[in-house]
């Protein structure tokens, strides 16, 4: 259970608070079990590489975006519902300095209205629908707020918020800062060690994760990366990070960089993986946490996969018992 939340100086960051006021559902308020169903429980969350024989724990990536409209409210009850490990979201400021969840820069892709986030109050973007774009939806749904994306997993003790901050941006490290905030806020700040940590944070920006280590030094962080066909290895020693973030193209280019990578005592975290095949491959290659738009598709994959190496020991188990 997260301890008593005490605030001494109010900040920006503290006043999403009421955004249900403004067009967002109050935690109080959230219909659960008119949404979603819950399939499976996460693993426990002990350690950010896995243990010898398991496989893959699973992060929705932007909610589960495959089936319901990224990174909204009804995308992330889904995912934790369906027994996702993780979550994973994209954060911009405000205007008024709040931290929003939205990928682009402005709200075009996902809103018939096109409002560039960086000048627009969070009660301007929660006014907007980003939901009803989506083929598989077709209803009205507001931005999420940070504040309430880290509301709702609270309700899910096991799974992990991997938080990523978009740049270059306006803003520059004050996203960083406000994001230190947020964490604090929810008692997210101070975790005993990176593997007991809730959250986790992402940047493509090294410069990113850099003043976010020297903020926050006891949260993990992933260096996200992209790879060209003969580029080097990241020298992920010299980042002072705790996870690595491929892309799935780079993995099959480069399966040997796993190994490379947990040689070096750092995890690795794939993105983003929804083909079977590719499930197969970070499995294979002991790939440590994988972004999926399917989580209950992947995680019924990494399921059946558990389920036939238990009745393989329990066969072999019983052969041995029939000898006795």
């Amino acid at each position: 259970m997260l301890r008593t939340r005490k605030r001494t100086n109010p900040t920006p960051s503290d006043q999403p608070r009421s955004v249900s006021d403004g067009g967002g559902r109050g935690a109080e308020s959230r219909p659960h079990s008119r949404r979603i169903a819950p399939v499976r429980k996460p693993k426990p969350s002990g350690e950010l590489a896995l243990r010898p024989g398991e496989s893959p724990r699973v992060v929705a990536h932007r909610g589960a975006s495959g089936d319901y409209p990224e990174l909204t409210l009804v995308a992330y009850e889904n995912a934790l519902a369906q027994g996702a490990d993780g979550i994973e979201c994209d954060i911009r400021m405000t205007l008024d300095g709040h931290l929003v969840c939205i990928h682009d820069s402005d709200t075009s892709r996902v809103s018939e209205e096109k409002r560039k986030v960086r000048l627009s109050t969070l009660e301007e973007l929660k006014a907007l629908d980003v939901g009803s774009w989506h083929l598989r939806h077709r209803k009205p749904e507001p931005p999420l707020a940070l504040r309430e994306l880290l509301e709702l997993i609270e309700a899910y003790p096991q799974a992990r918020a991997f938080i990523e901050t978009k740049h270059p941006v306006v803003a520059g490290g004050r996203v960083e800062r406000a994001l230190a905030e947020e964490l604090k806020y929810f008692g997210l700040d101070r975790p005993r060690s990176h593997g007991e940590s809730r959250a986790v944070m992402m940047s493509f920006s090294v410069l990113a994760v850099n003043r976010f280590g020297r903020i926050a030094p006891r949260i993990p962080r992933v260096q996200l990366r992209h790879y060209r066909t003969g580029a080097k290895p990241l020298p992920a020693e010299n980042y002072g990070i705790q996870i690595v973030g491929p892309s799935m193209d780079t993995i099959r280019a480069k399966p040997f960089l796993v190994e490379h990578w947990h040689r070096r005592g750092l995890a690795v975290y794939c993105w983003t993986v929804d083909d079977p095949a590719d499930v197969e491959l970070c499995k294979r290659l002991g790939v440590d946490w994988i972004g999926t738009n399917f989580p209950a598709r992947t995680l019924a994959r990494v399921s059946e996969d558990e389920q036939m190496r238990a009745a393989e020991i329990g066969t072999v188990h019983g052969s041995f018992a029939d000898r006795e």
